[in-house]
């Protein structure tokens, strides 16, 4: 209590400092703040008791990292205390000095042991679980953005009168005359501080965001950085007070960095198709021209990006169509896919990096670049038509390195996940890479002196120790899109090592460049994992040094992609890379590929499944050919399972691997003893579907080793003023549980609890022990069941996507496949339970 009578005192004084500061600053400008509400645990509802005393209600996320202390502490399965982080939730809300008041009359009550008023008693509950009371200001808005670490590097060399460029974004009002009020005030402090906007403001009330591109001159944002070492910790610029003003970020950052050279000379086998394409890829500008690319690209460029362009700028964007449409070549050879492939470039080079990288220009927003090429895919822009309204997967090898994931969706996450519902379109997303140095804490001679398992276990321990620098990277955690993370392998074969050192040797892991997860609400992120090159780093010049750089270098190890030469007319040359980026292109690619066969399935079922459930059982068979490995697995649990972290184990499994390495050809196609069925359609709300697997009668009474893997997807639509975002939430389970399933299986891969906070639910089970005798004719029942989320009332129906699989070992005599295929009508029969079908 006495702690909280501290923070209220406090935050008190701090709004009267702001009032009298803001007073004359900005005409009509009313004081106003955010205040900042940290609890331990939860409490239900606490919106209607914001907005009882009359605060504006902003927002909520879940927080899983507070530090306990002699209030708030976890105790063991002794009774003992434990240092272990607390979890809670942050609530935001906006109120003027009456609100103020209000607040501030309802603690005293509360501490004199009174009675709160009628409606305000969930007061109650949050002054008992309240960790701290706050205004939220220049900590939150500049400091946990990084940029005043960035504008301190980044001022020292530069002309006091240069214009530093940076991002706005408001806290999101729900009225409309509010926001365009937020936007007068910015303009005018803006321009009382000698800055400006460099354009219009952002404002899509689909994803909550509000921003704008602006400007400063460097002496002002000096100015800052001395006022906040000062004593007084505190600024007169009142831009950065601005009660409106949730983030000040970075803009025009770029996103793709490739390596400079010239790649070899390489014989690759031209062609031309013309089906319409399927996959998509937002990128930069490819080489249209290469012999590789050339009559396979349909290359759409509403904004000439092009021209922006010299030869040997088209790197990023060549390799990855490359990927995508050749997946890895073998010195030129390759299996090019059917059909064309959609470009629509969203970046261009930055002429004013050493290198010319790939970035949007300081004025323009990310969102709004891929909100309209999306829309222009599906629906056209002014005059022109759809301009690939066939498209089910969009590829997007880039991310932001200046915003890894904390807490809660970014705004492009945001974006793809409302694209993604609105044109039940999948993305393919990055997870990002880590292009720092990893320090072995190890000479030379003693990590040589290791064998390789051991010297895989040192590094992931150093790994480990890295995480929260490791985090993916913006836009990675939209709920609806498929993830990628890289594995640390490719087919290139063996390469000449030189001075360069493999860090995992021997293992089949991820890349030790990629970034880990987990995603929003601690979800599985990346979901899915693809080849992203064997990733090499520097040997160190000293044995006594311990820093271990990354090799950036175009030769093998790596994935050999075409590669935009700056020599103008050489359109042979290719490189070898490596990257997350590359594992994306690779999973869209594979998207591509299940399109094909499904394709092919439809020609055989007439109808059996509807074009708009096409990306969302795409979506769900990306992700059914995922399975951890178990040499991964084993490595990773010698490493780093501890008796503090052993129950929840899979969840740290996750965090590395995700649901596992995708084996694109199990998915494919099925053998004797392996058969996949396929199911979709739509759910609404406390609907529930069943579908019946028949049990192969070969299995009957078998002690043979067997596998069932089931995977359901779907696309939810989204609330981005709920602190659970995701409005559907899908759950796919036997009619009793997985226990009790007649085949005796066990989960294998994944947290029960984990898999269910996403968009695809993976099980792996697997199972040895004698099956009790079956009747041909019996089956498994798997029920799906549609749930509300982050939202009062499903409004629509949901789409999912649903595969399972059922095998045994290659050369076990039972024909899995054929007793499952003469036991199936064509589809798989839904009907809906509890609900309207």
């Amino acid at each position: 209590m006495e702690r909280l009578d501290v923070q209220l005192t406090t935050l008190q004084q701090d709004f009267e400092r702001y009032k009298a500061s803001v007073s004359g600053s900005v005409a009509g400008l009313e004081p106003e703040t955010v205040l900042v509400i940290v609890i331990a645990g939860s409490v239900n509802e606490f919106r209607q008791a914001v907005e009882a005393i009359g605060l504006e209600w902003m927002g909520e996320w879940d927080i899983d990292d507070i530090p306990p202390d002699e209030d708030f502490f976890e105790r063991n399965t002794k009774g003992e205390r434990t240092n272990k982080a607390i979890k809670g939730r942050m609530f935001l809300s906006l109120g003027n000095e009456a609100g103020m008041r209000e607040l501030l009359s309802l603690w005293e009550k509360w501490r004199d042991n009174k009675t709160l008023p009628s409606g305000k008693t969930k007061w109650r509950d949050v002054f008992n679980q309240t960790v701290q009371i706050r205004r939220w200001g220049i900590e939150e808005a500049l400091r946990e953005t990084g940029m005043l670490d960035r504008w301190q590097d980044l001022l020292n060399p530069i002309n006091p009168a240069e214009a530093i460029r940076f991002q706005i974004e408001l806290f999101y009002r729900r009225s409309e005359d509010r926001r365009r009020q937020s936007e007068r005030n910015v303009a005018t402090l803006l321009q009382a501080a000698g800055g400006k906007t460099l354009g219009g403001f952002i404002d899509m009330p689909e994803i909550a965001f509000h921003a704008v591109k602006a400007e400063l001159p460097a002496e002002r944002i000096q100015q800052l950085l001395n006022d906040l070492e000062s004593e007084s910790h505190d600024t007169d610029i009142q831009l950065f007070k601005f009660h409106g003003v949730m983030y000040f970020r970075p803009t025009g950052q770029s996103l793709a960095v490739t390596e400079d050279g010239e790649g070899v000379d390489t014989e690759i086998a031209e062609g031309v198709v013309d089906l319409p394409p399927i996959a998509a890829i937002l990128d930069g500008v490819p080489n249209v021209q290469h012999q590789a690319l050339k009559g396979r690209l349909l290359l759409d460029d509403p904004d000439n990006l092009s021209a922006q362009y010299q030869p040997g700028d088209r790197k990023h964007g060549t390799a990855m169509a490359s990927l995508v449409v050749h997946g890895e070549m073998a010195d030129g050879q390759a299996d090019p896919l059917p059909r064309l492939v959609y470009v629509l470039p969203i970046m261009q080079p930055d002429p004013h990096s050493m290198n010319r990288s790939e970035h949007v220009p300081d004025e323009v927003f990310f969102e709004d670049r891929i909100a309209r090429a999306v829309r222009r895919m599906f629906e056209g822009e002014g005059a022109a038509p759809a301009q690939a309204p066939t498209i089910c997967v969009i590829n997007l090898s880039i991310g932001d390195p200046s915003r890894p994931f904390i807490h809660t969706p970014s705004p492009w996450a945001r974006l793809l996940d409302w694209l993604s519902w609105k044109y039940r379109v999948l993305f393919c997303v990055s997870a990002g890479n880590y292009p720092e140095a990893i320090d072995i804490a190890l000479s030379g001679t003693d990590y040589l002196a290791l064998t390789d398992p051991k010297k895989v276990e040192h590094v992931l321990k150093c790994i480990q120790a890295q995480l929260s620098g490791r985090r993916i990277l913006s836009p990675a955690e939209a709920i609806n899109a498929i993830t990628v993370g890289a594995t640390h392998a490719d087919n290139g074969g063996n390469y000449y090592q030189g001075q360069r050192t493999d860090l995992l040797p021997g293992a089949p892991l991820f890349s030790p460049a990629a970034r880990l997860g987990h995603g929003f609400r601690r979800s599985v992120k990346p979901e899915i994992l693809f080849p992203g090159g064997r990733q090499l780093y520097r040997t160190p010049v000293l044995d006594s040094q311990t820093v271990y750089q990354p090799d950036g270098g175009l030769a093998a190890p790596g994935q050999q992609v075409a590669w935009d030469s700056n020599q103008a007319g050489a359109l042979s040359k290719t490189v070898h890379t490596r990257g997350t980026s590359n594992a994306t292109a690779l999973a869209t690619r594979s998207a591509a590929r299940i399109y094909e066969m499904l394709d092919a399935l439809r020609g055989d079922h007439e109808d059996s499944i509807p074009q708009g459930l096409i990306s969302v059982l795409i979506k769900a068979l990306l992700v059914h050919g995922a399975k951890q490995d178990d040499d991964a697995c084993e490595a990773i649990a010698a490493a780093l399972k501890t008796r503090d972290n052993s129950r929840q184990f899979k969840e740290v499994m996750s965090r590395y691997l995700g649901y596992g390495a995708v084996q694109i050809e199990r998915v494919l196609a099925c053998t004797e003893q392996r058969g996949t069925v396929l199911g979709c359609g739509e759910i609404r709300e406390n609907e529930i579907h069943e579908y019946r697997l028949p049990l192969p009668p070969g299995l009957s009474s078998s002690q043979e080793w067997r596998r069932m893997v089931v995977t359901l997807a779907w696309f939810s639509a989204v609330n981005p003023n709920h602190r659970n975002f995701r409005e559907a939430k899908l759950e796919m389970s036997p009619a009793n549980n997985w226990g009790t399933l007649p085949l005796k299986l066990a989960r294998q891969d994944g947290d029960h609890n984990q898999v269910l906070r996403g968009t695809v639910q993976h099980e792996v089970l697997e199972g040895t022990d004698q099956i009790a005798a079956f009747q041909d004719g019996d089956s498994i029942l798997l029920h799906i069941a549609c749930k509300k989320d982050a939202t009062a009332r499903l409004d629509d129906a949901i789409p999912y996507g649903l595969a399972v699989t059922l095998e045994v070992a290659e050369g076990i005599q039972i024909p899995i496949y054929e007793q499952l295929r003469t036991r199936l009508q064509p589809q798989v029969a839904v009907s809906a339970v509890g609900g309207t079908p």
